[in-house]
């Protein structure tokens, strides 16, 4: 992938009961802590809804240099079960390209 190229958005939905949510939010860091080292791996930014009955209740943005690279990381640090217990957790994970940006009007009248 060139280096100035846009990276591949991976967008990843979790199901889980609403009494696992706040454990799950917490042992994130530990979860994700090898892939910090992955080739391609370009950071992450997990959300919580602020709807307590949302189906997906939390979800993770990230970002990959390429598919061939998120591959490689999910089969080497997340095809095992995560440490701990964290309950009926399920993800539903897509890989996604960015098609349209609608820039922060507040940005470009700070720019322009």
């Amino acid at each position: 992938m060139a280096d100035n190229a846009e990276p591949l958005v991976l967008i990843n939905l979790f199901s889980m009961p609403k009494e696992v949510v706040d454990r799950f939010i917490d042992g994130w860091e530990n979860s994700t802590a090898a892939a910090k080292d992955a080739k391609g791996f370009r950071g992450t930014r997990l959300h919580r809804s602020l709807d307590p009955d949302a189906e997906f209740p939390v979800v993770n943005i990230a970002r990959w240099d390429s598919v061939e690279e998120w591959q490689e990381a999910v089969g080497r640090y997340f095809s095992a079960p995560a440490k701990g217990d964290r309950g009926p957790v399920s993800a539903k994970p897509g890989l996604y390209t960015v098609v349209h940006v609608t820039p922060d009007p507040r940005e470009s009248a700070v720019h322009g």
